[in-house]
């Protein structure tokens, strides 16, 4: 058995994803220190409107769960008021912030005030909030650099499916020239349903009861979710330098049930297609969020549903494909979960 280390842990967001996280290292907290060496304890879990837990202590994310379990009738999640993140991590004394907040309208500030604040007092950082790296991403990795600490991001573009850490490990020496990618699956849903014969509201309160859909779902409808996605991927594998308000986006909003039929009857789908290339030998890196019609001939025809894929284009390897099947808030959980251990591992 490893030497075990425990790693002291700051969530910060208990929604649906940072709730599967504790579930899923609770289900697994053997398995992580018998095959890992790695112990988790949260030293301080976050919500916006449900109460804060400050343990410096210590609980295991049974504890966490059992915690929050027994104040599930009351209007708090945990013991304490909530507080302000940054506050409650400074107070923690965590090595590990795990920032799981929603995407915010102001490009993910606060998340960036998260992360800035974790990686200022020797901790490392793991996001599945995209805001950071699409809006930030040089800066935050330079402060990450400048303090010795990690900066990790696996599930901010496709849930727990790996892409950055696949490209990073395991095409050495290729550069991104650009991808093609289906990044939303509410967008897949309403469209989908829509081609059924479903109305555009009726389809969008499917997807928000089944819990694919934004917070605010306009981020998805009208594309800046999946905008914030494209300047994610491509300013950390193009070096992008780029912002969601970079990328033009189509909306969904005023697709009507006929388009969505018509090209059914003539055997293609339409899909909100997210696209980044680069403009030249070290020219700039140009995105679009826009609604196309695909054949059957096109990879990701298939991509519907909860469905997320992309390909991704190489000099060296030439096109690679990475799907996910059930883009779902454990998957989301997952990522943070194998972020975690890349960081005790030093991968």
């Amino acid at each position: 058995m490893p030497e075990l280390v425990t790693r002291r842990v700051c969530l910060l967001g208990f929604g649906k994803v940072g709730r599967r996280l504790c579930e899923l290292v609770a289900r697994n907290d053997d398995e992580l220190a018998a095959r890992h060496g790695l112990r988790l304890r949260f030293v301080a879990i976050g919500t916006a409107g449900h109460g804060s837990l400050l343990a410096p202590a210590g609980v295991s994310a049974a504890e966490a769960l059992e915690l929050a379990a027994d104040r599930e009738s009351e209007r708090r999640a945990f013991p304490e008021p909530a507080r302000p993140g940054v506050d409650l991590l400074l107070a923690s004394g965590a090595d590990v912030l795990v920032e799981a907040t929603p995407l915010d309208p102001q490009g993910g500030r606060l998340a960036i005030a998260h992360l800035e604040a974790a990686l200022g007092h020797d901790a490392d950082a793991i996001t599945v909030n995209k805001g950071p790296i699409a809006w930030d991403y040089r800066r935050l990795a330079a402060l990450a650099a400048a303090h010795r600490r990690r900066l990790l991001f696996e599930g901010a573009v496709m849930d727990g499916c790996p892409v950055f850490s696949l490209f990073r490990s395991c095409l050495p020496d290729c550069r991104l020239l650009g991808f093609e990618a289906v990044f939303n699956s509410t967008t897949n849903f309403i469209l989908d349903a829509m081609g059924e014969g479903g109305g555009f509201a009726a389809a969008l309160a499917q997807v928000q009861a089944a819990g694919y859909a934004e917070a605010d779902p306009a981020h998805d409808i009208d594309g800046h979710d999946a905008a914030a996605k494209i300047a994610a991927l491509a300013n950390v594998l193009m070096d992008a330098g780029m912002t969601p308000d970079d990328v033009p986006k189509d909306s969904i909003r005023d697709v009507t049930a006929e388009r969505v039929s018509a090209a059914r009857r003539a055997g293609r789908r339409l899909r909100v297609l997210c696209t980044a290339q680069r403009n030249g030998a070290g020219g700039p890196v140009r995105g679009a969020v826009r609604l196309a019609e695909l054949g059957p001939e096109h990879p990701l025809f298939s991509a519907g549903g909860s469905t997320l894929s992309v390909l991704l284009r190489t000099d060296l390897m030439g096109t690679v494909q990475i799907a996910e099947h059930g883009a779902l808030p454990e998957q989301t959980a997952y990522g943070i979960y194998s972020d975690l251990i890349a960081l005790h591992e030093g991968r």
